[in-house]
Formats: C-alpha cells, structure tokens, sequence
C-alpha cells in the first residue's frame, strides 16, 4: 500500500488530537472508543457518497497512546492513515508499526527542518517508505523561499533530498497556512511546488481557524469559515487537512462542490501546473 489516488482531492481528518473530547486521559491513551469508530465510520460514510477520499491523522502526545492509537485505526479502517504526534509519540510509532507489520500502511508526519537525528536513523531502519515533507520554516515563508527549503540552498539539505535519503519513496509536499493572509502565499507557494515537483501537494487550512484572533473567533461562524478557507486552499491542492475529524461533513461537502467546479474548468489549469 502507498499513497492514496490523488486524482481528485483526498481529505485528512485528525483523530486524538489535543483536547480532543472523547479522549479521557492523552498521556495514557484512554478514549471512547464507540465514539472514535463512530467518527471514523462517518468519515468513510462521507467518502462513499461524495466519492472523495478520506483518511486519517493519527495524533498522540505520548509512547502509551500512539500504540494504543495506532492498534485501533489500523482495525478499524482498511486505508493508509497518518502516524502524527509529539516527537517521543512518533518515535514509539514508528518502532510499533514495524513490530506489527504494517508499516506500508503508514504516512509519516513530516521530514522538516528539525528533524532530530535520532528520528531521521530510525526511520531509515524502518520499512516507511511513505512521508509527508513539512515545507515551513519561520525564516522560510515567501514562496520562493519555500521552494529553497525544498531544494536546499548551499547552506542547508533540502528536505526532498533529506526524505529520499532515508529511503522515503512517495512524498507529500505540505506547503503549511499559519494564518488568513497566509493563505495567499501558501497558493502562490502550490502553483510553484507543482511545476517544480512531480508529488502530491497541499496543506493544512485548519490552521487559520486556530491562529484567529478571539474576537474574529466570536463573530465569525466556523462552518463558514471552514469551509471557506478550505476551498480556498483547495483549488491548487491534492489533499486537505480539514482539522478536526468532527468537521467532516462540512469539509466533504465543501470539498464535493470544488471539485465539481475544478472538473468543469475548461483550461484543466490545476491539472496542467502539474504537468509543465
């Protein structure tokens, strides 16, 4: 198993992320579980009937939880899914794929400018072959900088080159929105990265809705405003991370009505960026 068909936008939900409500205890990995196989089923639910494809964003903050984490979502879907977390979280995940044998199923989230070496040995040893590479760095955010940070610039590895070096064969290019205004060079930064690079790439515009100001927080409503950022964001994307897994239904139906508009585009621009 490697990636998932990009052909039309695949949708990325995130499940035991902090202060997620149905987990009861984050360092030991407790949770209710009828209500995580309920979010996951709705997910997939949502995937059949739009035909968009979904998966999920596996986060834990400690070694407990990821193993825990990860035994349930590898049972309880049959797609790959995203092993994400705090660094200690991910580095047990990685070791418990490997014991379980089920490391072709995994995504690993990311190859970015912090990478520990540590973390960089153990993913080699193991048998993840697919990653996603976190294009951001504070020092790196106009587009063409960006383009730098993957490339490398003579002073530093680029991190296309750091993720084929540990052996990662298919990567997600994950070009990341900090705020609204952002977004726009985050769109410049995917016209970009499509025409420079043969992989998938996209971003995560959930992030907007975290990084908002309070009082913009309160006055604007949330499935407005998710939905309008992600299909903003998901013009020039092949995949989206829409945020918290309760978001499905807006993200799905946002998604459903872009991609209706993409397929009508006379001049395929979303596709033909990716060709040149």
């Amino acid at each position: 198993m490697s990636l998932p068909d990009f052909s039309r936008v695949v949708l990325i939900g995130s499940i035991f992320y902090s202060r997620h409500k149905i987990v009861e205890d984050h360092n030991r990995g407790i949770f209710d579980r009828e209500k995580a196989e309920e979010l996951i089923a709705k997910q997939e639910e949502l995937s059949d009937s739009y035909g968009i494809e979904g998966i999920l964003d596996v986060v834990a903050e400690t070694r407990e939880a990821i193993v825990k984490y990860l035994e349930f979502v590898a049972d309880a879907t049959d797609k790959p899914f995203i092993l994400d977390g705090y660094l200690e979280a991910r580095m047990e995940g990685i070791r418990y794929v490997e014991e379980q044998g089920i490391s072709d199923r995994i995504i690993y989230n990311s190859i970015n400018p912090i990478n520990t070496r540590e973390e960089l040995d153990i993913l080699k040893k193991s048998r993840i072959k697919n990653a996603i590479v976190f294009d951001y760095d504070p020092s790196y955010t106009s587009p063409s900088k960006r383009i730098l940070l993957l490339s490398g610039d003579g002073k530093r590895e680029g991190l296309i080159s750091r993720a084929k070096k540990i052996g990662m064969d298919n990567i997600m290019i994950d070009v990341v929105p900090t705020d609204i205004k952002s977004l726009g060079e985050v769109i410049e930064t995917l016209l970009l990265v499509k025409s420079t690079y043969p992989y998938p790439a996209g971003c995560g515009p959930a992030n907007v809705s975290y990084y908002l100001a309070d009082y913009l927080k309160e006055e604007l409503d949330t499935k407005i405003l998710v939905s309008s950022v992600d299909s903003v964001a998901q013009l020039f994307s092949d995949f989206i991370f829409y945020g918290p897994i309760e978001r499905a239904e807006i993200a799905f139906q946002s998604a459903y009505i872009v991609e209706e508009i993409r397929e009508g585009m006379g001049m395929r621009l979303h596709e033909l960026i990716s060709e040149v």
